[in-house]
């Protein structure tokens, strides 16, 4: 019996639909059996090589199609799976990735969030559907007690979430468990003034088994989930975190990720990266670059991407919380509520750190507008 087959979604760029149709042949075949199909067996042909099952021409030199493949070509890896889905066919150019049939994979390649939207309220005691806010500790070069200091300071103001920059690591200045222990504690001794703990999120980014250390290091300490950052320590990293016990949520970082999603005619879209493949990985925040800041999104990129991301995820049903960053400031943010909605995560870092009133008093001009808004 043939093997269930799924279906990759492309955008591909090409002078006529001859053009065309042969570039997805050749996407077909290098992302399948990368062989010439006359050397093929009848059986390899039928069941391992990838399919064109649709091709629409969108404009002059754009066409949508999909191409579907067997899952006799997966294994239990997602190394594997991402393989399938780029792989090769990296190096062609004319071809972007805008989709897949995910509740068509096998259901161990894909975890989803292990706290969702919904989860990640309720792991944060915030009854309401109100909109939640994070910011960054930085700069490098600070030591644990001046981020715990910080930390403090956003805590006390309300903040939700205050996660490590993503250029922490375990840098002399302030090492990684000192830090974690420093930061919990500061979030502690300002819930013993507010009533409400803020969670703190150390980035647990590592080399191969010291992310899961970390990841199990920031549970026993006290943390309130953890930053991540996929493209550095491996995808698969991130779906063996949502694969496990240990309840922290899981925030995914952008860094080393945007050649893949730059370009208009190669790599990934936006919304498949950010809003489909993380979520589905497990996910539980996406962080990316919002539109008007210092990076190059626009405002229908970040709406497609929220979009996915609050859409259930195949396996559990669970949506992730989109984190816009890089260009939210508190003067624009009412405007970005209205935007993009309650089920939205506002990343706000550097105008936090600019208020001639401190941080505490930022952090509380921040809150109300949230809150308020609701």
């Amino acid at each position: 019996m043939p093997s269930p087959r799924f279906n990759i979604s492309y955008r591909i760029t090409a002078s006529t639909p001859e053009e065309a149709r042969s570039l997805c042949t050749k996407v077909a075949y290098e992302q399948s059996v990368e062989l010439p199909d006359d050397v093929l067996t009848p059986e390899i042909r039928s069941e391992m090589v990838g399919q064109v099952t649709a091709l629409d021409q969108l404009d002059d030199s754009t066409f949508e199609a999909a191409i579907s493949y067997s899952h006799a070509s997966l294994d239990e890896s997602i190394s594997q799976l991402l393989n399938v889905i780029l792989g090769n066919a990296s190096l062609f150019r004319g071809v972007r990735i805008t989709g897949l049939e995910w509740d068509k994979l096998p259901g161990h390649l894909c975890p989803g969030p292990k706290f969702g939207i919904d989860g990640v309220r309720a792991h944060h005691g915030i009854t309401t559907k109100r909109a939640l806010s994070c910011s960054a500790l930085k700069p490098i070069g600070l030591d644990s007690a001046s981020l715990a200091d910080f930390c403090y300071q956003f805590a006390l103001g309300g903040i939700d979430i205050i996660k490590d920059d993503h250029g922490m690591a375990n840098q002399s200045a302030a090492p990684f468990d000192q830090r974690l222990n420093a930061c919990v504690d500061a979030t502690k001794r300002a819930a013993d003034k507010t009533g409400h703990r803020a969670g703190y999120y150390p980035n647990i980014t590592a080399d191969a088994a010291e992310t899961m250390r970390r990841y199990e290091a920031a549970y026993e300490a006290g943390a309130g989930g953890v930053l991540l950052i996929p493209h550095l320590c491996g995808l698969g990293t991130l779906a063996e975190i949502a694969s496990s016990d240990i309840p922290l949520p899981v925030m995914a970082h952008p860094a080393f990720s945007g050649s893949y999603v730059l370009s208009q005619t190669e790599g990934l879209t936006p919304d498949f990266l950010y809003g489909q493949l993380w979520k589905e990985l497990g996910a539980d925040f996406s962080i990316y670059p919002n539109a008007g800041g210092r990076f190059s999104f626009s405002v229908d990129e970040c709406l497609a991407i929220n979009a996915s991301c609050r859409k259930p995820a195949s396996r559990n049903a669970k949506g992730c919380f989109p984190t816009p960053g890089g260009g939210v400031q508190r003067q624009t943010l009412p405007e970005l509520l209205k935007r993009y909605g309650n089920d939205t995560v506002f990343l706000i870092g550097g105008s936090l750190y600019q208020h001639p009133k401190g941080i505490e008093y930022a952090s509380r001009e921040l809150m109300e507008i949230l809150i308020s808004d609701y």
